[in-house]
C-alpha cells in the first residue's frame, strides 16, 4: 500500500519520511506494549507510542507556524523542530513538578498537557501562533509555553532570564518545607529547567547555576534540575566542540549527566534517574541534551547561508523523531507504513484546527486589549493584605515595644517596623538580600528581625542582584511572599534587564499564579 504525500512537504518532512519508510519493519508485537523497551528501563513500549504523539504535535506546530505567517494569518515564529527529544524529559518527571521552559521546548509542554487528563496544548500554542486574546499565558502577545494548570510558568525569549526564576522555585521548595509552610507545589517537588548551549554562556544563566551551586554547598536544599538543550548553535554562531560538557561538568556541586536525543529510552531513563535523585537529595543537577535544530533560528533565519549543505543533511540523520519512529518500528509497536500516515494525519489534523481557531479567535485589535491583563488591578487584595497584622498578643511577643507606642520614627525605623508587622503575621513572609541577616542591612533597616524570626526567614545572600531577584520571583510565583533587598543604585541596569522579562511574560497569569 502507498501513501499519496501533500505536495506542500517541506525538505525536512520529505527526509524524515523517506528514512521512515526504509526503515526495516520489526515483528508485529515483539514486545508487549507494556513491557519495558530496553534492560533495566522502565519505558515502555505504550508509553513511548504515547510521547511520539507529542513528539509529532511539536513537529506539526512548527510547520503550521511557518504556513499561517506565509498565509498572512500568523506572526513570529520559532520552532522546537530537531528538539522533540524533551518530550521524554517531561515524560520521566511528574506533572506536578513546576517547569519554566525555553522557546524549543515544544515537545515537553505537549507531553507534560497530555499528562493532564482533559488538557489541550496544541491548542494553547495555535492561540498563541494566531496572536488571540485567549491564549491561555501571555494573552497572545508572544509565542510563550505555559498554563498554570500544567505546572509550566511562563518566560520570554529574553536569553536565559527563566534561569534565576527557577533557581527561586527550587529554594521556595526546599525552604517552605523547612518553614512548614504550604505551596502550590508538593514538598517533594522539583524545579526544572530548560535553555540552550548558547544560552549557557549569558550572565543570568551562569549566575543561576552559580546560585543553585552556591546554596547546596552550604547545605540548603535546592531540587532544581537544569536542562540544557545543546543544538551546537546560537543563531549563527557555533558553539565550540565540547565547550558545554566541560563547563557544565567541571561545576562543583552540580551534578552533570548527558544524553542524546537520538536514543528515546536512554534519554528517558538519564532524565528519570537524574530526577529522583535531585528530588531525594535536594541538590541540584544538569541534564546535558544533545539535540539538532532544523529550520534555522527562527521564521526569517536563513541557515544556509552560513552551514554547508553536507552539514545539514548530516542533521537529518539525527532527527528525534525519526529515532523514536525506529524504537517503535523495531519494537513491533507500529510500521514504517502506519508511522507516515500518522505523520501526515497529524499534519492534516491541525492545520484544520488552526483555521477553527483562527476562524474563531479573539483579536488584540485595540490598546485596552493588549494592556488588560498586563496589570490587572486587585485594589481590594492589596487593602486586605495591607491591613494583615497579628493580634496585640503577637505583636507584644514580637516586638519588645509597639511602633505605634515608640513617638516618631525615621523613614528607616518605620520601614524596619512595618518589615516586623508583616513578618510577625505570615510565616510565608521572606525577607533577603545583601547585609540584610545578623548586619541588619547597611543602614540598619533590618536591624533586630533576623534575631527575631530566625535565619530561615531573614537572611543573606550572595553578591549577586540576578539571582537575588531571581530567588525572589521563584518564591513569589511557588505562594511565598518575598521581600529582596537590593542594596545599592550601581544594580539597577541588572535590576532593569530582570524586570523587563518579566513584564514581558506576565499576562492573564498574574492573577492565575498570584
Amino acid at each position: 500500500m502507498t501513501v499519496q504525500w501533500p505536495e506542500d512537504l517541506d525538505d525536512l518532512e520529505v527526509a524524515l519520511l523517506t528514512n521512515v519508510g526504509a526503515l526495516p519493519a520489526g515483528a508485529a508485537g515483539r514486545i508487549d506494549s507494556a513491557a519495558a523497551l530496553a534492560p533495566g528501563s522502565a519505558l515502555t513500549a505504550k508509553e513511548l507510542d504515547d510521547v511520539v504523539e507529542a513528539q509529532l504535535d511539536s513537529r506539526h506546530l512548527d510547520h503550521v507556524a511557518r504556513w499561517l505567517r506565509a498565509r498572512g494569518l500568523g506572526y513570529y515564529t520559532i520552532g522546537s523542530a530537531g528538539h522533540e527529544s524533551n518530550a521524554l524529559v517531561a515524560a520521566a518527571l511528574r506533572p506536578t513538578d513546576p517547569a519554566l521552559l525555553h522557546y524549543r521546548s515544544g515537545g515537553f509542554y505537549l507531553a507534560r498537557a497530555r499528562q493532564v487528563a482533559g488538557h489541550d496544548g496544541a491548542r494553547d500554542v495555535l492561540l498563541g501562533l494566531l496572536a488571540s486574546a485567549d491564549e491561555p499565558i501571555a494573552g497572545g502577545r508572544h509565542k510563550v509555553f505555559g498554563h498554570a494548570d500544567l505546572a509550566v510558568i511562563p518566560q520570554t525569549s529574553t536569553i536565559s532570564s527563566h534561569l534565576p526564576r527557577a533557581m527561586g522555585v527550587a529554594f521556595a521548595i526546599g525552604r517552605a518545607a523547612r518553614l512548614g509552610v504550604l505551596l502550590r507545589w508538593p514538598h517533594d517537588a522539583i524545579a526544572v529547567t530548560s535553555f540552550g548551549d548558547a544560552s549557557l554562556n549569558h550572565s543570568t544563566a551562569q549566575g543561576a547555576l552559580n546560585a543553585a551551586a552556591y546554596a547546596a554547598h552550604q547545605g540548603m536544599a535546592m531540587p532544581a534540575l537544569f536542562v540544557c538543550e545543546d543544538n551546537g548553535w546560537g543563531i549563527s554562531v557555533p558553539t565550540p566542540a565540547g565547550w558545554v560538557q566541560a563547563s557544565l561538568s567541571a561545576r562543583a556541586g552540580l551534578r552533570y549527566e548527558q544524553a542524546d536525543g537520538t536514543d528515546p529510552v536512554a534519554v528517558h531513563d538519564v532524565t528519570e534517574e537524574l530526577a529522583e535523585w535531585v528530588r531525594e537529595e535536594r541538590r541540584p543537577a544538569v541534564l546535558h541534551l544533545r539535540t539538532v535544530r532544523f529550520g534555522g533560528h527562527a521564521g526569517t533565519d536563513v541557515e544556509s547561508g552560513y552551514r554547508s549543505a553536507a552539514g545539514l543533511r548530516a542533521d537529518r540523520d539525527r532527527d528525534p523523531l525519526l529515532a523514536t519512529a525506529q524504537v517503535l518500528i523495531a519494537a513491533g509497536a507500529t510500521t514504517p507504513l502506519a508511522f507516515v500516515q500518522r505523520y501526515l494525519a497529524g499534519r492534516s489534523r491541525l492545520r484544520e484546527r488552526a483555521e477553527e481557531l483562527f476562524a474563531e479567535r479573539r483579536p488584540l485589535d485595540s490598546a485596552s486589549t493588549v494592556m488588560a491583563p498586563l496589570s490587572p488591578r486587585r485594589p481590594d487584595a492589596v487593602a486586605e493584605l495591607a491591613a494583615c497584622a497579628g493580634d496585640d498578643g503577637e505583636r507584644s511577643a514580637f516586638f519588645a515595644k509597639l511602633p505605634e507606642s515608640e513617638g516618631r520614627l525615621t523613614l528607616a525605623e518605620t520601614i524596619n517596623r512595618t518589615l516586623g508587622e508583616v513578618l510577625g503575621a505570615d510565616r510565608r513572609v521572606l525577607v533577603f538580600g545583601e547585609d540584610v541577616g545578623a548586619k541588619g542591612g547597611v543602614y540598619g533597616v533590618t536591624r533586630g528581625l533576623q534575631r527575631r524570626t530566625g535565619a530561615s526567614r531573614v537572611f543573606d545572600t550572595l553578591l549577586d542582584e540576578q539571582s537575588i531577584l531571581g530567588l525572589a520571583l521563584g518564591a513569589g510565583v511557588s505562594g511565598l511572599v518575598p521581600i529582596p533587598e537590593i542594596a545599592v543604585p550601581s544594580a539597577s541596569p541588572r535590576i532593569d534587564c530582570s524586570s523587563r522579562s518579566v513584564s514581558k511574560t506576565l499576562a492573564e497569569p498574574i492573577r492565575r499564579w498570584s
